[in-house]
Protein backbone atom coordinates (compact mmCIF):
# COMPACT_ATOMS: atom_id res chain seq x y z
CA UNK A 1 0.00 0.00 0.00
CA UNK A 2 1.14 3.34 -0.68
CA UNK A 3 0.86 6.48 1.26
CA UNK A 4 2.11 10.35 1.43
CA UNK A 5 4.79 10.77 4.34
CA UNK A 6 5.88 14.38 3.52
CA UNK A 7 4.97 16.94 0.80
CA UNK A 8 6.35 20.41 0.47
CA UNK A 9 4.66 22.84 -1.67
CA UNK A 10 7.27 25.18 -4.38
CA UNK A 11 6.20 27.73 -6.93
CA UNK A 12 4.07 27.80 -9.78
CA UNK A 13 1.90 24.81 -8.64
CA UNK A 14 4.30 22.36 -7.90
CA UNK A 15 5.12 19.80 -4.89
CA UNK A 16 7.58 17.59 -3.59
CA UNK A 17 5.65 14.58 -2.80
CA UNK A 18 7.91 11.80 -0.69
CA UNK A 19 5.86 8.09 -0.31
CA UNK A 20 6.31 5.63 2.82
CA UNK A 21 8.12 3.36 -0.07
CA UNK A 22 11.37 5.80 -0.33
CA UNK A 23 9.91 7.38 -3.81
CA UNK A 24 9.84 10.84 -4.15
CA UNK A 25 9.31 13.75 -6.98
CA UNK A 26 8.08 16.80 -7.88
CA UNK A 27 4.73 16.73 -9.50
CA UNK A 28 3.19 19.78 -11.22
CA UNK A 29 -0.45 20.32 -10.79
CA UNK A 30 -1.17 23.35 -13.15
CA UNK A 31 -2.45 21.15 -15.87
CA UNK A 32 -4.21 18.98 -13.94
CA UNK A 33 -6.22 22.08 -12.20
CA UNK A 34 -6.79 23.67 -15.75
CA UNK A 35 -8.08 20.57 -16.90
CA UNK A 36 -10.39 19.51 -14.46
CA UNK A 37 -13.66 21.10 -14.60
CA UNK A 38 -15.00 20.88 -10.93
CA UNK A 39 -15.05 24.09 -9.20
CA UNK A 40 -13.59 23.02 -5.78
CA UNK A 41 -10.32 21.71 -8.16
CA UNK A 42 -9.83 24.63 -10.26
CA UNK A 43 -10.27 27.31 -7.00
CA UNK A 44 -7.11 25.48 -6.08
CA UNK A 45 -5.57 27.74 -9.34
CA UNK A 46 -5.62 30.86 -6.74
CA UNK A 47 -1.98 30.19 -5.35
CA UNK A 48 -3.03 30.82 -1.76
CA UNK A 49 -5.35 28.29 -1.98
CA UNK A 50 -2.58 25.67 -3.78
CA UNK A 51 -0.70 26.29 -0.83
CA UNK A 52 -2.81 25.24 1.50
CA UNK A 53 -1.91 21.84 0.52
CA UNK A 54 -0.97 19.30 3.31
CA UNK A 55 -0.64 15.53 4.42
CA UNK A 56 -3.46 14.22 5.91
CA UNK A 57 -5.04 11.03 5.68
CA UNK A 58 -1.76 9.56 3.70
CA UNK A 59 -2.71 11.89 0.90
CA UNK A 60 -2.56 15.51 -0.59
CA UNK A 61 -4.82 17.33 1.16
CA UNK A 62 -6.37 21.14 0.54
CA UNK A 63 -8.32 23.56 2.95
CA UNK A 64 -11.28 23.38 0.63
CA UNK A 65 -11.74 19.19 0.80
CA UNK A 66 -9.68 18.46 -2.37
CA UNK A 67 -7.45 15.37 -2.20
CA UNK A 68 -6.04 12.61 -4.30
CA UNK A 69 -5.30 9.44 -3.91
CA UNK A 70 -2.02 8.32 -2.94
CA UNK A 71 -1.83 6.05 -5.96
CA UNK A 72 -2.69 8.94 -8.49
CA UNK A 73 0.18 11.02 -7.19
CA UNK A 74 2.74 8.01 -7.12
CA UNK A 75 1.80 7.39 -10.75
CA UNK A 76 2.34 11.19 -11.39
CA UNK A 77 5.92 11.09 -9.84
CA UNK A 78 6.88 8.01 -11.57
CA UNK A 79 5.49 9.32 -15.03
CA UNK A 80 7.81 12.57 -14.07
CA UNK A 81 10.90 10.53 -13.79
CA UNK A 82 10.47 8.85 -16.90
CA UNK A 83 10.49 11.98 -18.66
CA UNK A 84 12.89 13.78 -17.29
Amino acid sequence: MIWVINAKVLENYKVFVEFNDGLSGIIDFRNILENDTRLNIRELLDLDKFKSCHVDYDTLCWSNGVDFAPEYLYEQVNKNKQVA
